[in-house]
């Protein structure tokens, strides 16, 4: 599968909260750093997928919707791609102020595209509310 097409399915099923999938897709090496009002955490493959299964339950009773505003994709090297987008959400009905800005790193493995490096700015402007204003 190339890149862009395992990208959107990424999002696609990510936003459906598909959490077998991402383990399967997070690479083990995984790497990030998250800033969150200045303060920023660094954590790997473990602590990734326990965060996504604590983002899930929490909004499992919600009417929730994802939107990914992509801001550009690069190819690094002959088998990596960094993908720039923020995630905003809609909570039942109601469009969240703040959104997460995402820079990830995926790199083609033997099993498939697995993404491998992550910094993430967390609660910053949602873009979606800049564009309306």
């Amino acid at each position: 599968m190339d890149f862009l097409s395992f990208f959107e399915e990424f999002k696609e099923r990510a936003g459906n909260h598909d959490l077998d999938y991402l383990k399967t897709t997070i690479s083990e090496g995984f790497q990030a750093r998250e800033v969150r009002q200045g303060e920023a955490v660094d954590y790997g493959y473990t602590e990734s997928v326990q965060g996504w299964k604590e983002a899930f339950e929490h909004f499992e009773n919600f009417e929730t919707t994802w939107t990914y505003t992509d801001h550009s994709i690069t190819q690094t090297k002959d088998n990596e791609w960094m993908a720039a987008f923020w995630v905003s959400l809609t909570i039942d009905g109601e469009q969240m102020p703040t959104s997460n800005l995402f820079f990830d790193t995926f790199k083609k493995e033997a099993e498939g595209w697995k993404l491998v490096r992550s910094y993430i700015e967390a609660g910053v402007q949602n873009p979606l509310s800049i564009t309306s204003s």
